[in-house]
Formats: structure tokens, sequence, C-alpha cells
């Protein structure tokens, strides 16, 4: 059976719901409209899902064209407003990386704030989809999480809570790792492999509710222990990807290892 794209999931803040588009564009920065806005503290650090869940429910919604951003509760209720960009910040991703950005003006910030029970603010990046971790593109595969759900020996463990940009099925588990340094093409677009990921508390929340209810990274500790990745040893899973190719691909493409 030859490896196939079956989910891509999206946000356009880093720390929000995950939506599920039948097809996305590539470009180096990763899907086009993926991560454009992230949520920092007032000492300028990410928040990210690692530290609340408070967003985790939440759905965005930004029309690059008016600039509107819409969040949508899980109760229907809707916060909207235009994007207007102030002064300029740097935001520190756990001291690992930072991103240039904007603060958002207007309500965003006092919303946020008021959802997350703190004092945070909404930053564009000052590179379109700049919100990322380390890599552009994540690649997990169904067969590496339906492992951990049998350790766990429960029916399935949502694959959403691993917040990766492309879900494929095809392969053996953990089989997308062994692909590091090659090149992938999938729908018109080609990926260069990199590293594994290694995971953090972030897994461990429930992603509607945010709420910690599964001890994933335990999981992955009985299955698989301390493996090496680029930062030192981790309890892995999934693989980073950078685009070697921009592109279009789609639900349902069939990815070729090159």
């Amino acid at each position: 059976m030859q490896p196939t794209l079956t989910q891509l999931f999206t946000t356009p803040i880093k720390g929000f719901a995950l939506s599920a588009p039948s097809s996305v564009t590539l470009d180096k920065n990763g899907a086009v409209g993926d991560r454009d806005f992230l949520v920092a503290d007032d000492g300028g650090e990410l928040i990210s899902i690692t530290r609340t869940g408070a967003f985790a429910g939440w759905h965005a919604q930004f029309a690059a064209d008016s600039g509107v951003l819409t969040l949508t509760a899980p109760d229907g209720r809707m916060l909207e407003d235009r994007v207007v960009d102030e002064q300029s910040t740097v935001i520190n991703f756990w001291d690992e990386r930072s991103v240039q950005g904007h603060v958002v003006g207007g309500s965003w910030s006092a919303w946020l704030s008021e959802i997350a029970g703190r004092p945070v603010q909404l930053v564009r990046a000052q590179e379109p989809g700049g919100g990322y971790d380390v890599a552009a593109v994540t690649v997990v595969s169904e067969e590496s999480v339906a492992e951990l759900a049998k350790a766990a020996d429960v029916p399935s463990v949502d694959i959403r809570r691993f917040r990766m940009l492309l879900n494929i099925s095809g392969v053996l588990p953990h089989e997308e790792e062994a692909w590091s340094g090659r090149r992938v093409r999938v729908g018109s677009a080609v990926l260069r492999m990199a590293g594994p990921v290694p995971r953090c508390n972030a897994t461990t929340r429930d992603p509607d509710s945010g709420k910690r209810n599964l001890k994933t990274l335990k999981l992955i500790a009985d299955v698989r222990g301390m493996q090496p990745n680029e930062f030192g040893d981790g309890l892995n899973l999934g693989a980073y990807a950078t685009v070697v190719e921009p592109g279009v691909i789609s639900v349902g493409d069939l990815l070729t290892v090159l």
C-alpha cells in the first residue's frame, strides 16, 4: 500500500482549534494561512497550548483580503474585528527561536486576555506562516498513533493531539521518521524530510476541551523510550519537513519517497 495523505490540519492562530481543509497550498513557510498569528504574554514569551488549553476549542478564521479575523467559541459565541498591526515585537519560542512580528491592535488583546485569564496579546508574525515551532511542515502517520492507542488499551488516540500538518497512512509505525534526508513528492509539492519531532505536554491536552486527560508522553516512553533527535534525546513521534518545491496538496494524494 502506497503512503496516502489522509488529513490536513491548520489554524490561523497557533494553539487554537484545528481545521481540516481538503487541500492547502504549500510554500516555504508551510501551508498558506497556517499559523500566521500567535499569542504571547506581556514579557514576549509564546503562549502555546503547552502553557494553556484555554484557546483549544476556539476556531479562528482570517480573511486576508478584508483583514477580518473571526473567532468562534465552542458555545457559538463569536468575536470579530479587523486586524491592525501596531508596534513591532519579538516573541521567544522556548529559547529555540525568536519570531518577529507586530502586536495586533484593537480589542484583540483584551478579548484574548479574558479567555486566557491572564494578560496576553495577539501577535501577527512578520513573515506569513511564521508561527511554526521548528519546521514549517510536520508529518505523522495514523499507524504511529495507533501504536500508542494499543499501548493505552483504548480504541483510538485522537491524532489531533499532535497538531501535525500532514497526517498519512499506509506505512509502518514511525516509518515517516526513517525518511529523514529524503525527498517526498505529494500532490504538486516536494518535501525534504528532516528529523523526528520531540513531543511535549501539549499532546496530553484534549483537542476540544484543552484539558489534560491522557498521559501521552508516558505512552510514547512505554512504546519507544527516549530516542535521539536534533535537540538531544526525547520522546519522539512524527517528523519535520521543509518545502523543496511549492505546490498544492490534497487529501487522498499519494506520497512518493524519491
